[in-house]
């Protein structure tokens, strides 16, 4: 009889023994293969905002009529066309608000642009409104009642000499923002808004450019022509 072989036994047995983690390390010419490096996280994609998702301050638009309009929202406080009208609603003590100027250019314009109104929208569709700025002058100036006394606008009552005096500023700063473009002129509109602060992202932007009427999209100029 043949001796018995004892070596597979010998190997099978190392086999059992040997140390699992060991195996792994083992170069690839050796009984087990190494694991693959784990791969590195793929960087992540940048998000890149959309124009509408992000405030753009500075917005323009040609007029159905070809006036050329463009405007920043909002305007400065220290905007030369704003200073006086900002100056005065300090002095009349009136809530704080933002002013828009559009600069309209209308030499190819065949029709009058008064800048109705500027309709603001943020990204979840709330809606904020500029007007002629002679309308919020003529909320924050004094009245003269019926018994003989002036009254300013947030009800709080006032001398004479002062009512008098705030009323004729007031009326003055009305007068000087009362123009319009004509065709072939070119001016700035003061327009201002009750709403002092504007959205962090605007969505939209629409004029009515010449009275009550069609709205028409206001861009953001940095989108280009």
């Amino acid at each position: 009889m043949k001796p018995l072989s004892i070596l597979p036994v010998m190997v099978l047995a190392l086999a059992g023994c040997t140390d699992p983690a060991a195996v792994q390390d083992l170069p690839a010419s050796g009984i087990a293969t190494s694991s693959a490096t784990p791969p590195s996280p793929a960087s992540p994609t940048p998000v890149v905002d959309s124009p509408t998702s992000v405030q753009e301050r500075t917005y323009k638009l040609t007029t159905a009529s070809g006036a050329e309009i463009s405007f920043l929202l909002p305007a400065s406080a220290t905007d030369p066309a704003v200073e006086a009208i900002e100056a005065y609603r300090v002095k009349a003590g009136a809530e704080p608000v933002s002013y828009l100027v559009a600069d309209v250019d209308n030499r190819r314009g065949n029709a009058p642009v008064d800048m109705y109104m500027v309709n603001v929208f943020d990204d979840q569709g709330r809606q904020l409104s500029f007007s002629r700025v002679t309308d919020v002058i003529q909320s924050w100036g004094p009245t003269y009642s019926y018994d003989f006394k002036w009254t300013m606008g947030d009800g709080n009552p006032v001398d004479e000499g002062v009512g008098a005096g705030l009323k004729r500023e007031a009326t003055a700063l009305q007068n000087s923002n009362l123009d319009d473009a004509a065709p072939g002129e070119q001016t700035r509109i003061v327009l201002a808004s009750a709403d002092a602060d504007l959205p962090l992202k605007v969505a939209r932007v629409t004029v009515q450019p010449s009275g009550m009427g069609t709205e028409e999209e206001a861009r953001p100029a940095s989108w280009g022509d």
